[in-house]
């Protein structure tokens, strides 16, 4: 069976990091095979490349961080580790925890920020 570019094996919230490493192994497999990545593939290499502030083992320690010590759901956690800036005050928060069912109180915001922080100034 061929596939085709548009198959959908599974839908999974991932962090920018985690695009990156799929999509610099797919540009080394293209590499070998003497291709080159799609067009829309490479264009989100480079934003990830741009815009992903964390090591793929930071970021994925960081989520999972944020999901056991806070209860946030994947995709909020992901929202999180994927900010360039990341929040630096509660009500910066607070726009990514709207629709989440968990709901943080001010001083578990500070811890949450205070974490994010001390994994940003690592990079």
């Amino acid at each position: 069976m061929k596939l085709l570019p548009k198959d959908i094996f599974e839908a999974k919230s991932v962090t920018l990091a985690e695009v990156k490493k799929i999509l610099e192994k797919r540009a080394e497999d293209a590499a070998a095979a003497g291709t080159e990545l799609s067009y829309v593939q490479q264009v989100t290499l480079d934003y990830v490349n741009k815009f992903s502030r964390f090591p793929r083992e930071d970021a994925l320690k960081l989520r999972e961080e944020l999901m056991t010590k806070f209860g946030l759901s994947e995709r909020a956690s992901n929202q999180i580790v994927n900010l360039y800036t990341p929040p630096v005050v509660a009500i910066e928060l607070n726009i990514i925890l709207d629709k989440e069912p968990v709901t943080l109180t001010e001083e578990q915001k500070g811890d949450l920020i205070e974490i994010i922080n001390s994994y940003v100034e690592k990079t």
